[in-house]
């Protein structure tokens, strides 16, 4: 019997195309690299307030309906049969929103106290990573399942994503070529919406990690 089966499978894959079995063997090569994601989209934020140069800054987007959507990324599975570890890197990790990618190299203009910033200034990069960022900005993994992470990204969307009315957004991480990346949403709420975040007096940002 199991000869039998064994046949007819060899049988099935000889009937299929060529490029069947090339996409096949694509995903199997991927399978073997994967690193599988978990995230919850927690927070957009409008404006918040920092500390620059010992003194209160607020910052806000320049043009109207942008804001830093907050993401935890509740556990890591280094799961590739052919890895050995994963380098971690919150700049790999970007937003699908309609036609529109955001991401770390994604430009946008930053009003930091009436004055005019790039989102890619150390001025504002700084501000942010220290009121949202949770987690290192780069790491390696060795092998094994990493539950619990709880690790927060912020990304700068610089203006309203067309028809985007505050549900969850589609995280990505682009490993390739070294990792096939899965990412996958676990919260089933909308994110909260806050229109100024200050860290010494608003509340804390609670995680939708389960």
């Amino acid at each position: 019997m199991r000869a039998r089966i064994a046949r007819c499978i060899v049988v099935f894959l000889a009937l299929l195309p060529a490029w069947a079995l090339q996409g096949c063997a694509e995903i199997d090569a991927n399978l073997k690299k994967a690193v599988t994601f978990k995230y919850a989209h927690v927070a957009n934020v409008r404006m918040f307030q920092a500390t620059i140069d010992n003194s209160q800054r607020q910052l806000v987007g320049v043009t109207p309906g942008s804001f830093w959507a907050l993401f935890d990324v509740c556990s890591i599975d280094v799961q590739g049969s052919t890895l050995t570890g994963f380098n971690y890197d919150v700049n790999r990790f970007v937003i699908d929103a309609g036609s529109a990618t955001y991401g770390a190299g994604t430009p946008g203009v930053i009003n930091v106290s009436s004055v005019t910033h790039s989102s890619q200034s150390p001025v504002v990069l700084t501000a942010a990573s220290s009121v949202f960022h949770l987690g290192p900005f780069a790491q390696y993994l060795p092998k094994q399942f990493y539950p619990n992470l709880r690790y927060r990204v912020a990304i700068f969307v610089r203006d309203n994503p067309s028809g985007y009315h505050g549900e969850t957004m589609t995280l990505r991480y682009d490993g390739q070529p070294q990792v096939a990346a899965l990412v996958q949403n676990v919260a089933s709420n909308n994110p909260a919406s806050i229109d100024f975040y200050n860290p010494s007096s608003s509340p804390g940002i609670a995680s939708a990690c389960p």
